[in-house]
């Protein structure tokens, strides 16, 4: 009787740890969902000079530098030679760079961009599109500056 008695108790207690461990595993599981707030970044200042056929630009990132992964420089070619400030802007041309490549340098918030792939005698405008490591945040985009 004492040996039932036990085994009820040991059979008991075995049914109520494993019903609590499946209760500790339940609940709603969902992937992470970035702060947008906090995990977002923007371009601040754009400092650029022209070198024949190089593009020296220095920008400053503003919020979640640490997320941009990767900036896509892109420029249209100016016939005319002129900035044209109301024209909208398609880009004929694109770079992508990030980390790996060599035109490409980053520190503390400073993106430093020494692209060499344009005609030295042309004028462009362009601008710099920054990627996030969170692909749901999209892209960010800077404002159009013009090269001569």
């Amino acid at each position: 009787m004492k040996s039932l008695f036990v085994n009820g108790v040991l059979i008991c207690m075995a049914a109520v740890l494993s019903l609590g461990t499946g209760l500790w595993g339940c609940g709603k599981k969902d992937w992470p969902e970035p702060r947008l707030h906090e995990d977002r970044f923007q371009w601040t200042q754009l400092q650029h000079q022209r070198y024949d056929h190089c593009l020296d630009v220095r920008a400053l990132l503003d919020g979640a530098a640490s997320n941009l992964r990767f900036v896509t420089l892109e420029w249209m070619e100016m016939e005319n030679g002129e900035d044209c400030p109301d024209c909208p802007f398609t880009a004929t041309g694109r770079a992508r760079l990030d980390d790996a490549t060599a035109e490409f340098k980053r520190q503390n918030g400073v993106i430093r961009i020494v692209y060499c792939g344009w005609e030295p005698n042309v004028s462009y405008r362009w601008r710099l599109v920054g990627g996030n490591k969170y692909v749901g945040l999209g892209t960010t985009i800077s404002e159009v500056q013009f090269s001569r």
